[in-house]
């Protein structure tokens, strides 16, 4: 079992960030950022990293306003969450990161590499698009929803969004003990989730910035994900001049919890290569 360190930043508008540390920096490889999805906090990524085989040094922060990160005096943009995450990078004197990002993590990843290029090393993204969103009607009655009920009477909803059937009907005992750790985190979200929730879907459209984007990206998609289809992130992999696509076919929208053991193995390659 790796060991985990929580720690506490305050960022400059007074909120407090949340994030968990492992391991060590080390000068001949960058640190990794991982970025979870919207409705998880940094617990998402455990049963993925202890499945690494080697040593990195981990950040896992908690995004603003989710998890036991405070909200601040601003708004939980997707740009905002960037420069939190810039600030931190700098706080910790980490100079190169390999980003990790889930879902809504994907779309912070793809805010970072605008506002702090020279910071991301490499850019692993998971499940998510470089579109605004598609179905903004949808995402404004759920927001509403939230903000008035809190997490509580929507847990199983929410359960079937960000999770594929393999993984919601497994009689696996991990999935058992992660598909119930869940339900139990999505039914007691505060009522200001709706906070975050309008972050993810007011976000902008990334497509312009790709072609012109180095950064050595790994996407990976899940075949049974209901959220976002295999079709968005391959055309992501269409604009990005260095990047590679994969499909876990027996994953949802979240692969890092879906499958953890696959997906540590393939984004380690992945950084050994671009190492």
């Amino acid at each position: 079992m790796k060991r985990i360190s929580p720690q506490y930043l305050m960022l400059p508008d007074g909120a407090q960030l949340h994030y968990v540390e492992m391991g060590q920096p080390c000068a001949s490889r960058p640190s990794v950022l991982m970025l979870h999805s919207l409705f998880f906090n940094a617990d998402m990524f455990q049963p993925m990293i202890q499945s690494l085989q080697n040593e990195w040094h981990i950040i896992c922060p908690d995004h603003r306003n989710q998890g036991l990160s405070t909200a601040g005096q601003k708004a939980a943009t997707m740009r905002q969450l960037a420069e939190d995450y810039a600030f931190l990078a700098q706080a910790l004197s980490l100079s190169s990161l390999h980003v990790v990002g889930s879902s809504m993590g994907g779309y912070v990843a793809q805010e970072l590499m605008q506002c702090a290029p020279q910071l991301v090393c490499s850019a692993v993204l998971s499940c998510c698009t470089s579109l605004a969103e598609q179905q903004k009607e949808r995402f404004d009655q759920l927001e509403a929803l939230l903000r008035r009920d809190g997490g509580a009477p929507y847990a199983s909803t929410l359960l079937e969004t960000m999770f594929g059937d393999a993984f919601l009907n497994s009689t696996e005992p991990a999935a058992l003990v992660q598909r119930e750790q869940w339900r139990s985190f999505f039914g007691a979200l505060p009522s200001d989730i709706a906070n975050s929730v309008n972050g993810v879907f007011s976000r902008p459209d990334y497509q312009s910035y790709l072609a012109s984007n180095r950064t050595p990206h790994f996407l990976i998609s899940g075949a049974l994900d209901r959220a976002k289809k295999p079709a968005d992130m391959e055309h992501m992999n269409s604009l990005l001049p260095d990047s590679t696509h994969t499909v876990f076919e027996h994953s949802g929208h979240t692969p890092p919890v879906e499958a953890p053991e696959m997906f540590a193995r393939q984004i380690e390659q992945f950084w050994n290569q671009v190492n």
